[in-house]
């Protein structure tokens, strides 16, 4: 269990990911047991995770905050 107050405390479905960069599976476990000392024993998950693109566009809106096409 976590060992500070938050909604995962208690609740494995409440526990947020965190993104690392490692070269492998392991050292994304050594480097999260670095960070987490006192989650260790009830261990971690890793999972590689694929990037893909973003494409961004800016939505202009006039004073009344509707859409300007």
């Amino acid at each position: 269990m976590y060992q500070h107050e938050c909604t995962g405390k208690y609740d494995l479905r409440e526990r947020q990911g965190h993104y690392i960069w490692a070269i492998n599976e392991e050292a994304a476990w050594q480097e999260m047991a670095r960070r987490y000392p006192d989650e260790t024993e009830a261990g971690f998950t890793v999972e590689k995770w694929e990037g893909f693109n973003v494409k961004v566009e800016e939505v202009k809106r006039d004073e009344n905050g509707d859409i300007i096409d």
